[in-house]
């Protein structure tokens, strides 16, 4: 177990308390960080985790035996995992530990169907204009296989989670705000049945038929 200065413990499972803690909250956030962005080759490195009391925990998983407490928070059925680009997180996790992560919803997938007034649809440019906090993004793409990762990587890996579900509150909040598209179906139906559709790019990604984007977008749906 490794404990950083701002109090984060670096763990190999959730612990039983916050497990059971977590399990009884409708929405956790989540995220991953990674050895790389190519799936089977590369594996996953940390998942942090954060509810709404801002209770942060950091597991490193073990790869060759995938953390019990881990695998049964991702598995439950009542309580919702929160990502943002849930795509990659989700096909990961499955790749890495073997864990069918549900049910999941994904920020990035909101704020591009609500937030048509920019292209600007990551994580720090949410934070920025829901919470009015500039995020330090320099950690992303360091070495998160090291043994001792360093305060920076793992302040900016609790970042990552710590904002999430005030974000996720917004978007749901401007998705109900937005009323009826010019169909007549509204903005929250069409943001449920594109989460849905979530699990099956999921498995296309994981199967080989990403075509696009290294492999993380397909054209199967294309004519």
């Amino acid at each position: 177990m490794m404990t950083t200065s701002s109090g984060h413990k670096v763990l190999p499972d959730i612990p039983e308390k916050t497990l059971k803690s977590y399990l009884s909250q409708k929405e956790i956030a989540v995220d991953t960080e990674l050895e790389g962005l190519r799936l089977v080759r590369d594996q996953v490195a940390l998942v942090q985790l954060c509810d709404r009391n801002q209770e942060v925990c950091l597991v490193r998983p073990d790869i060759s035996n995938p953390p019990p407490n881990l695998t049964r928070f991702f598995t439950h059925p009542k309580t919702i995992k929160i990502f943002h680009y849930a795509i990659s997180d989700v096909a990961f996790l499955k790749s890495s530990l073997g864990i069918d992560v549900h049910p999941f919803r994904c920020t990035k997938v909101m704020s591009k169907l609500i937030r048509t007034y920019t292209d600007s649809h990551g994580l720090k440019h949410l934070v920025k204009e829901f919470i009015g906090l500039e995020m330090d993004k320099n950690a992303q793409s360091s070495n998160w296989q090291r043994k001792d990762l360093t305060q920076e990587q793992l302040q900016y890996a609790a970042n990552d989670v710590l904002y999430l579900l005030p974000v996720y509150d917004a978007l749901k909040r401007m998705l109900k705000e937005r009323g009826k598209l010019p169909t007549g179906i509204s903005a929250v139906e069409i943001n449920d049945h594109s989460q849905k559709m979530l699990i099956t790019m999921v498995e296309l990604v994981l199967n080989g038929y990403g075509d696009r984007d290294q492999g993380w977008e397909t054209s199967l749906f294309s004519h």
